[in-house]
């Protein structure tokens, strides 16, 4: 079974992060990814999950004073994540290992989707080449 049948194309309830203590968590401990515009904040955990990974998406009041502003850059974070979670799954599927996600978005202006997308799948690309080298390096 492919991890694209196991893990479906959505970006279910379960796969976002929701418990106060995770997030508590992933402040206080997590370690950052900075592209430009947005930042990839991560912690793993070591809880049973029923996904690899669960992820936030954040934006500041700071940036965007109107409500839909900041709703429409979260939803095009979170469309470019659910196309692109399956190469993230797959590393930690194959590593065992869980993780809470946090992504911040701190651009100035609305960003397009080309724009998220690529910053998206630099992050993942990186967050998964940290966790490749992670796992080649000897105990």
């Amino acid at each position: 079974m492919s991890i694209e049948t196991k893990y479906r194309n959505k970006l279910t309830k379960e796969e976002r992060l929701s418990k106060k203590q995770w997030i508590e968590a992933l402040y206080e401990s997590g370690t950052s990814i900075k592209s430009p515009a947005i930042v990839l904040v991560k912690h793993e955990v070591n809880v049973d999950i029923p996904f690899p990974a669960q992820a936030m998406f954040t934006v500041s009041k700071r940036n965007f004073k109107r409500a839909h502003d900041r709703n429409r850059v979260k939803r095009l974070m979170k469309e470019a994540y659910r196309k692109q979670k399956h190469l993230l799954y797959a590393t930690l599927d194959s590593q065992q290992k869980k993780s809470t996600l946090m992504f911040i978005f701190t651009g100035k202006g609305i960003p397009n989707y080309p724009y998220v997308h690529g910053k998206i799948s630099d992050l993942l690309s990186r967050y998964v080449h940290q966790l490749s080298n992670t796992e080649s390096l000897p105990s």
